[in-house]
Parts: C-alpha cells; sequence; structure tokens
C-alpha cells in the first residue's frame, strides 16, 4: 500500500511523529473537561409569569391563554404544553431536536413581548428561562452542628460567596437556615384611632429606607460628589419614624405599631439524619471540568472545617466527581490491563517481539483519539468511557493481521523493509475493509433522531474515532516499527546467558508448549471436524437430490406446525417447543446430507434460542438497572398545603428511615419546601419535599440497593396526606418516566375524574409502583359573592 510504503521509507518521521502523538495525548487527556453526563442541548424553553394572590382559572384566562395565543404562531415549535396554579403560569415551548436553542429564545421572548399588551397591568414580568440538564447540582453538602440556624446559615452564605467565585461554577442554592427580619405588626385598631391608612405606614417607611444621589457640587478648587445615606442600618429606627403629623404632633411608627427584630417565616427545611442543618447545592456552567470544581469545593470546606469548632459538621451528599473519577479509573486499569492481558496472549503465539508491537496499538489508537476528542470539544462523560472501553477490545484486530503477515514474509526470505512493505501491502485493503464494515454498524446511530439521538451520538462518534486511529496505527506505525526491529527467531538458536535471557526463560518454554504442541493438536481436531462436516462428496458442481428438497420442504413444513402449536392457548409453550424440537431434529436426520445437516441444525438452534429467551427473558429496557449510589424521595402534598404540614409529613417519613441506618444507608438529607424538578424551580413549592438517601460505599453494603430501596418503598408508600415517589438515581439521557398516559378535554373537573378512574385500574396491574398523576384540584380558596345592587345602593362597586 501506498500509505504503508512511503511510511516505512521515511522512519524517522513517523518515529518523530509517535513520540508528538505520546506527547499531545497525554496533554489533551489531561485538559479533557470530565462530566457526568453529555452536554445536550434541550430544545424547551419555559416561560414563567407570576401573579401572586389569583386562582389557577384566572391564570388560566389572564395570563396563560393569552401568551399561548401568540405563540402558537411559532412555526418550528413542536410541542407547547402549560400548568395554571395559585399564582402563576408556566408554560413550556419544545423546539424539534437539533434546533438553535439561541434562535429559540429570541422567537420566545419576542412573542411574549407582543402578548405582555394584554396582561393584567399588575401581572409580574414573564421569565424567559433555557432549560438545561447540565445545570441540576454536581455538589450538594451539609452543614450541622450545635451553633443554631442563623450562625450555621451565616456560615453557609460565607462558603457561598467563596464558592460562586470558582471558575465553572453556575449557582449556589442554600436551603434550611434561618434569615432575619424585621416585622412591623400594624395595630389596625390604632390607624383608625389616628384617622391614617396602612399605606402611610408603607410609605413612611419606604421613603426614608433610601440612599439618594446628589449629583455634583463644585466648592472652591475641589468639586464633591452629594449623597444623602438614608438606608437604615439598624432596625430599630424604624421605630421612631414619624407616619403623620396631626394637630401638630408627630404620629410616631411605635405608636401605631410594634416594631421586632425577628425571624422571616420559614419557606424550607432542612434536616440531615433527622438533624437541623443548612444544605447548598452547587451547580456547574456548561463544558466546565467537574472534577476541578469539585476539587475547589472541597479545599474551601477543609479551610473551614480547620478553622470553625470540630462540634461543627460538615457532610458531602452528592458528589459526581466521584462517579467521574471512577469511570476514569475504570478506563485507565482496563487500558494496563488489556495490554497486560493482550501481550501475554499475543507472546504465547507469536512470540515476545511481535507482541509488543501489537500490544502498542492500543495506548497509541487511544492517545490519538484523546487528540481529536479534544479538538471537537467533546467532554470525558460515561458515554465517552464506555464507547473508549468497548473499543478496547478491537484496537489489536488490525495489528495483529498486519504484524503476522509481516513475519510470515520474513519467515520465507524477505529482507525487513520487502517484508514489512509486502506484509502490510498483501492484508491493507481487507483490513480496511472490515474496519470500515465495523464502523458502518455503528454509523446509523449518529442519525438517531431526538434527544436521546442527541445524547447517545457521542457513543458511535467515539467509537469510528478510535477505530479509525487503530486502522492508523496498522497501516503507518506498526510496519514502521516491524522494518526497524522485528526480527526472526530460528529454532536451535542459542540462548545467551544473559540475566534477562534467564527471566524469560519460563516464558520461552509457555510459547514452545502452546505454539510447537497444542496449537498443532488443535488445528488437527479442528481439521477433521471440518471435513467432517462437508462430508465425503465435495463435488460444487453435484446437484442436491431429491431427498435433500424433500428434507428442506419438510423442515419448513415442520416451521409451520410448530407455529401452528405454539399458537394454541391450551398447549404451553415449553411443551410446544419440545416437540417442536424433536420434530426439527428428526426430519433433518432422516432426509438431508451431512452438509444441509448443519446449515438446518444451526438455523434450528436459532429458532430455539429466540424461544427459550422469549420465555425465560426479563424483557427490554433502555438502560440497565444497577444498584444506585442514593435515592430520592419526591413529596408532594396537595396544593395548599403549608411548610409547616409538609414539614410534618416530612418528618413522619424520616422517622420510618431511622430503621434503616443499620441497612445500607449511609445519611438521608430531607429538604422541605424544595422540588427536584427542574421546571418548579421559578415556583414556591411549600407543599414539596426531597428528601435524598445515601447508600454506604458498594463494597460495604449488606445487600442490593435496589433491595433496600424496594424496602424503603414498602416502608413510606402508605403515608398518610402526600403522594410518595422513591426515584433511583437516573443514569443515561433524560428519557422521562417508563410509562405516560396523557388525558386531553376541556372540562378540568371530568379530567381529573377520569385520571382517578384509570388510576385505579392501573393500580391493579402487576410490577407497577411510584404512579403519580398531576390532576390538582386546586387550592381551597374563600369566595366573596358581592350583592352588586346592595353595593349601588351604598355607593360602592366590587
Amino acid at each position: 500500500m501506498k500509505l504503508t510504503d512511503v511510511s516505512i521509507d521515511n522512519r524517522t518521521s513517523v518515529f518523530i511523529l509517535i513520540f508528538v502523538i505520546v506527547i499531545m495525548g497525554i496533554s489533551s487527556y489531561m485538559s479533557l473537561p470530565r462530566e457526568a453526563a453529555p452536554d445536550v442541548q434541550i430544545p424547551l424553553v419555559i416561560v414563567a409569569t407570576p401573579y401572586f394572590g389569583v386562582s389557577p382559572e384566572d391564570i388560566e384566562s389572564l395570563v396563560t391563554q393569552p401568551i399561548e395565543k401568540e405563540l402558537n404562531a411559532i412555526s418550528d415549535v413542536k410541542e407547547i404544553t402549560s400548568s395554571s396554579t395559585e399564582g402563576f403560569s408556566n408554560i413550556k415551548v419544545e423546539f424539534d431536536s437539533g434546533f438553535d436553542i439561541d434562535d429559540a429564545l429570541q422567537k420566545v421572548r419576542d412573542k411574549v413581548n407582543k402578548a405582555e399588551k394584554e396582561l393584567p397591568d399588575d401581572v409580574e414580568k414573564p421569565q424567559i428561562i433555557e432549560l438545561n440538564f447540565s445545570e441540576f447540582p454536581i455538589f450538594t453538602f451539609n452543614i450541622s452542628g450545635p451553633l443554631g440556624l442563623v450562625k450555621l446559615k451565616d456560615i453557609g452564605e460565607d462558603m457561598k460567596d467563596e464558592m460562586e467565585n470558582i471558575s465553572g461554577v453556575l449557582e449556589v442554592k442554600i436551603s434550611g437556615g434561618l434569615e432575619r427580619e424585621v416585622k412591623v405588626a400594624v395595630d389596625i385598631n390604632k390607624l383608625v384611632h389616628y384617622n391614617i391608612r396602612f399605606d402611610d405606614v408603607i410609605d413612611a417607611i419606604r421613603n426614608e429606607n433610601k440612599t439618594i444621589p446628589g449629583g455634583s457640587i463644585d466648592i472652591g478648587n475641589s468639586s464633591f460628589l452629594v449623597r444623602v445615606p438614608g438606608e437604615f442600618d439598624r432596625p430599630y429606627i424604624i421605630q421612631d419614624l414619624i407616619v403623620k403629623m396631626k394637630d401638630g404632633l408627630p404620629v410616631y411608627v411605635k405608636d401605631v405599631a410594634e416594631v421586632a427584630y425577628a425571624f422571616a417565616d420559614r419557606s424550607t427545611y432542612a434536616r440531615l439524619n433527622g438533624a437541623d442543618c443548612v444544605t447548598l447545592n452547587i451547580s456547574k456552567q456548561t463544558g466546565s471540568n467537574i472534577i476541578d470544581i469539585a476539587d475547589e469545593i472541597k479545599n474551601i470546606i477543609s479551610e473551614y472545617e480547620s478553622k470553625l469548632p470540630e462540634s461543627i459538621g460538615f457532610s458531602v451528599t452528592v458528589d459526581q466527581s466521584l462517579d467521574i473519577k471512577r469511570s476514569v479509573k475504570n478506563l485507565e486499569n482496563n487500558i494496563f490491563s488489556g495490554l497486560v492481558l493482550v501481550l501475554f496472549v499475543l507472546f504465547i503465539l507469536l512470540g515476545l517481539r511481535n507482541a509488543t508491537f501489537v500490544a502498542l496499538a492500543i495506548p497509541l489508537s487511544m492517545l490519538i483519539s484523546f487528540i481529536v476528542l479534544s479538538m471537537l470539544d467533546i467532554t470525558l462523560n460515561f458515554v465517552v468511557l464506555f464507547a473508549l472501553i468497548l473499543a478496547l477490545g478491537m484496537l489489536v484486530d488490525n495489528a495483529i493481521v498486519i504484524i503476522e503477515n509481516t513475519y510470515k514474509f520474513l519467515e520465507e526470505g524477505s529482507d525487513l523493509l520487502t517484508a514489512a512493505k509486502q506484509g502490510a501491502k498483501e492484508v491493507a485493503w481487507p483490513i480496511t475493509t472490515s474496519t470500515l464494515t465495523t464502523l458502518m454498524v455503528f454509523a446509523p446511530l449518529m442519525f438517531w433522531p431526538g434527544i436521546i439521538g442527541d445524547f447517545m451520538k457521542y457513543l458511535p462518534i467515539t467509537l469510528i474515532i478510535t477505530l479509525s486511529a487503530s486502522l492508523f496505527v496498522a497501516l503507518v506505525i506498526n510496519p514502521v516499527l516491524a522494518s526497524k526491529y522485528m526480527k526472526l527467531e530460528k529454532k536451535g538458536e542459542q540462548k545467551s546467558k544473559s540475566f534477562w535471557s534467564k527471566m524469560i526463560s519460563p516464558l520461552h518454554k509457555i510459547t514452545h508448549y502452546f505454539g510447537d504442541i497444542l496449537m498443532p493438536k488443535t488445528i488437527n481436531i479442528y481439521e477433521k471436524q471440518l471435513t467432517k462436516v462437508l462430508g465425503d462428496d465435495r463435488d460444487p458442481n453435484k446437484k442436491v437430490n431429491k431427498r435433500n428438497w424433500f428434507g428442506i420442504g419438510a423442515l419448513i413444513a415442520f416451521l409451520f406446525i410448530y407455529g401452528f402449536i405454539n399458537s394454541v392457548p391450551q398447549i404451553p409453550s415449553f411443551v410446544a417447543l419440545v416437540i417442536g424440537i424433536a420434530l426439527g431434529v428428526g426430519v433433518i436426520l432422516v432426509f438431508t446430507n451431512i452438509r444441509l445437516r448443519v446449515l438446518a441444525s444451526s438455523f434450528l438452534l436459532l429458532i430455539v434460542i429466540i424461544n427459550i429467551y422469549g420465555m425465560f427473558g426479563h424483557g427490554v429496557e433502555f438502560f440497565p438497572a444497577v444498584d444506585p449510589e442514593r435515592v430520592f424521595i419526591n413529596i408532594e402534598s396537595p396544593t395548599g398545603t403549608n411548610i409547616e404540614m409538609s414539614n410534618r409529613i416530612a418528618k413522619n417519613i424520616e422517622t420510618q428511615l431511622g430503621k434503616f441506618a443499620d441497612v445500607d444507608v449511609r445519611e438521608y438529607v430531607a429538604n422541605v419546601g424544595s422540588s427536584s424538578n427542574q421546571f418548579d424551580a421559578t415556583t414556591s413549592t411549600p407543599n414539596k419535599t426531597t428528601i435524598t438517601i445515601q447508600f454506604v460505599n458498594y463494597h460495604d453494603r449488606m445487600q442490593s440497593s435496589l433491595i433496600t430501596s424496594d424496602q424503603i418503598r414498602e416502608a413510606i408508600v402508605n403515608i398518610a396526606g402526600a403522594e410518595v415517589e422513591v426515584k433511583m438515581e437516573e443514569h443515561g439521557p433524560p428519557v422521562g418516566e417508563a410509562i405516560n398516559v396523557e388525558i386531553i378535554g376541556e372540562d378540568f373537573t371530568k379530567l381529573g375524574a377520569l385520571s382517578e378512574d384509570i388510576r385505579k385500574q392501573i393500580l391493579t396491574i402487576d410490577g407497577v409502583v411510584d404512579l403519580n398523576d398531576d390532576y390538582d384540584g386546586g387550592r381551597p380558596e374563600i369566595r366573596i359573592i358581592i350583592d352588586r345592587e346592595k353595593a349601588a345602593l351604598y355607593q360602592m362597586n366590587t
């Protein structure tokens, strides 16, 4: 092959190329960003519009529908779904996969701006939010101790400020703790006594708590800024503010209200193993190195641990960098193990020198792959790591053929250069074709549509890069190494007495045993079996006799008979399979010659295997269920449930979880008033709670965490007052629930009744767990019905 000939004729350049590949490959590998999952852009835009104190029906008619009307005019939209809850409108606009997210945001923003004219005057400005799964928390830790929630929250705020300065950190959210607040409790009776409006008190406080810029003023030769600093630096100033002058006397805030320096009403609770704590959730920017971020966060935690009392504890609940480090370590171990095992196997069959040439294809192909992945801005995530491990066993195939063929020419008397050129030339196109056929198997995966396709495309891309690199190594680098260092080992050659020769002498004995004794015996047995199945009559021009045609027809008839037997409900599948096997074997033995027996038996074996899997298989799933490191308990109470009630429900579940402290559960963290659903990020969720359960390390578990998760589900599933879902940590692309049923109609009440009927029927199906519906009857409300005629008589309106 011309490429190989040029490489061998310019060996010095190829050796320099190998050196460059090693340096650039190691550098690229070290600099590749590490992520838990591929960075996939979700073509989904959320329009969130708060309108506080308004019922769901009014939200639907006043906010959601006007915005939806404008959004429907966007031609590239795949689907628009909305939910209207008390005080909030949430519209999800989904575009076709691959649509540019920036264009989608701009189109949605233009339509929402147009719809704002039709919205009520007092509605909040709609928020346009891009959904990005890479913004989910990558690191979660808790601060606990006896200092009280106020001090713990202060520590958390200080740590938050430092962590947000870390390169790559997008956001740090704090839940739990107490927030200081100045409360002004107004006495309505005193307002009436002083003839003061409630707004007068608000305006008095608002107008005094201001810092006003006054421009600049020149005095002499100097220029001064003018500023009126009026913001409160002490809470007790408020009680001495004058609200109004009455009869020449001032009325102070303290005359009509009580000012207290207290705490804000709690919107979240956080507990670690039942004890109060403060939780920090850190999310990263797209494309940032998760391992570097996690290491810097841990350094900050270590600094605070060293300067704070020992009673203050820091507990890490979620650390995705550990999963990435584990995957990368597994890749490195597999590469090294594969190198050693390949070297050993090839050494037995080819000898140490030739085995070394072949084994070098593994690290060189991997290093070239890292260079290309870095150039394509592909991160090192679990899909890429899986593809690299999958390709590991195929990297040496081409090199084995090249080296073995080169050695054959060397044995036939050719010189090194000629043997290397002829050996590669003879098999270059076969190994190229073989590699291309393998790549063509994975290439269609690149065109997998939808979000799943965007997620999984990194698998075929990585395999194509890696196997192409192995072909390059086989055609360019392996022949050059062989032309320089290959040596023909002659039998009976006098061995040196050096230390190295004595060390590898046992290996030479193993090679002699496998290569000169075991392999010839194995080939002899294989040849006898092959001769037997080919039969005595090897004339390719001889026609198949009528008996063979009859046998083939009988076999086809048997297949139809077996299909009929298998379709009879009264006959078990296993019985039908046994009858079918007996008939098939009988037909094959009686009516066919030896070659047709082999072909027919193989076909029959295929049918048997398919049927056995159909009877005893466990079905099909997209991603395998593996032992999770953690599980999440999502608790949702009816809309209108306040934070205190949600907290009581969470405590009830935590009591049940305490029983699992000795069964592989390391810790559990409850975040009350917090939802794990990113769609709820812009809304207040006092009725929702997320409990994260962290299991002990895999090797220290008494049983599978899948079994423990089922036991936890059974223990808490009947908790009253809320819907409880035990959700395992997901591995793979975002696919949502296993089964999703949507009921569409105009009457919301009837839809709720239908969903309840369907829900009851689905519950009777075996294997169904965590069955939930999103029907929400709404928050209880008090309706004030105005008698318009009486109101008009008193000169009042609605």
